[in-house]
């Protein structure tokens, strides 16, 4: 049987811990892992067991990993690769994927992989264009989730925006996601909403908005760990990780597909029954869904919350949400949906959402009125002026289009933020 080999990488040490078939897409958790010291399931979805799982069972996660769209097809045409093939894919970019796993045609060795330098010129013709990126992750053979044009590269700790950056070879990780677009607005959008969501007590990870010259947000990878090594050498630990499709068994292409029952009532249960702080987390994600409504993003699906998987002893599935990501409001954009990628409280139209609506949403997280309305509050009352701010440069270096955005994004986001407060002083 011919077949991909899935290990998890802490830093230069593969472990193997089973075999996906190129055959059939059927999984194996390996009987070495599963007899070693604290075996930790691969997936909510794919728990610990001897007996194989069958490839409807095993795509959601394996699929997951690898990126959608255009950026898939940029991909597959550049590694000359059917596009609905996700197996060869997957063979072919499974070097650094999202997480801690590592997909290799052999059983993975001991190696740390090589960085080589990036002067300015380098990363000016690697973030020129799309094709340029899909390119780049075909040679580094680098998979990324998700529909936008972006790539992996690292970064030395300390150094500024402007110097530092490496190229991985190998199965060297990378530190940064770095993502441009067709659209000249998104990476701005997307910045001024990620330091919104900082300044409103919403845990996101460090990013840096560049120009190269396309606007270029630079992404800090919270499934990374980066460090200097006693001879100055980049050392890179991975952490392991899923996003919500993949915990509850759904392809990317039902991503907007809402759970039976619900979607958020789904992910609430999911959440008080693996975390290691259930009520830390319910609060978290409950935040994260009254900030998507109220800057506007319909685009908020299960692809964009993701947990990190903790260690724990027997093999027990412990998980701790992971920051928010992939903030953008999508409403300031005419042509694009208004229709919110899960349910909330009951309505699947942002413009239909009232104060009422989130004394469902309460109900549907499993935390009462009065709680929610704690945790909608900051962001009800910063919101606005926080994009104000970040459009200014208070929060770091922008462009010169930027301030004019924000004050896009404020004008879109103002009748939502209404909603919101009203919900709060009720």
């Amino acid at each position: 049987m011919t077949q991909l080999h899935i290990s998890r990488v802490e830093l230069a040490s593969p472990q193997e811990i089973g075999t996906l078939s190129l055959d059939n897409g059927a999984f194996s958790y390996s009987e070495t892992y599963l007899s070693s010291p604290n075996p930790v399931p691969l997936s909510a979805s794919l728990p610990l067991r001897s007996q194989p799982f069958p490839e409807y069972a095993a795509r959601p996660y394996f699929e997951g990993l690898l990126a959608e769209g255009p950026a898939r097809a940029q991909l597959a045409g550049a590694l000359g690769v059917r596009e609905d093939d996700y197996l060869s894919l997957l063979e072919a970019c499974g070097k650094d994927c999202i997480g801690d796993i590592l997909v290799s045609r052999q059983p993975p060795t001991v190696s740390r992989g090589e960085y080589r330098p990036l002067t300015f010129s380098n990363m000016r013709n690697l973030l020129s264009d799309s094709a340029n990126l899909a390119e780049n992750n075909a040679a580094l053979r680098l998979s990324l989730a998700g529909t936008q044009g972006k790539t992996g590269l690292a970064h030395l700790p300390g150094h500024a925006n402007d110097s530092g950056w490496l190229e991985p070879s190998g199965i060297a990780a990378t530190t940064h996601i770095l993502k441009t677009s067709r659209m000249r607005d998104i990476p701005e959008n997307e910045y001024l909403c990620m330091k919104a969501a900082t300044a409103c007590g919403i845990e996101t990870p460090h990013v840096e908005l560049m120009d190269f010259p396309l606007p270029t947000l630079a992404v800090e990878r919270f499934d990374r760990k980066a460090s200097l090594d006693v001879n100055g050498q980049l050392s890179v630990a991975r952490l392991h990780q899923e996003d919500l499709a993949q915990a509850l068994g759904m392809t990317p292409a039902s991503k907007y597909a809402e759970v039976e029952r619900g979607t958020i009532p789904a992910i609430a249960r999911f959440l008080k029954r693996c975390s290691v702080q259930p009520a830390r987390d319910v609060a978290a994600f409950a935040r994260m869904l009254c900030f998507a409504y109220a800057i506007g993003d319909c685009d908020a699906h299960l692809k964009n919350y993701s947990v990190l998987i903790q260690d724990a002893a027997h093999g027990a599935y412990r998980i701790k949400l992971a920051p928010a990501y992939d903030f953008v409001c999508t409403t300031v954009f005419p042509r694009f949906s208004r229709t919110l990628a899960m349910v909330i409280g009951g309505e699947r139209e942002i413009d239909e959402v009232e104060p009422s609506t989130f004394n469902l949403l309460a109900s549907n997280l499993g935390i009462t009125k009065a709680a929610l309305q704690t945790l909608a509050w900051p962001i009800a009352e910063n919101l606005a002026k926080s994009i104000g701010a970040a459009g200014n440069g208070h929060s770091g270096t922008v462009l010169a289009s930027t301030p004019y955005i924000a004050d896009d994004l404020v004008e879109d986001m103002t009748p939502r933020i209404e909603v919101l407060k009203a919900f709060c002083e009720r």
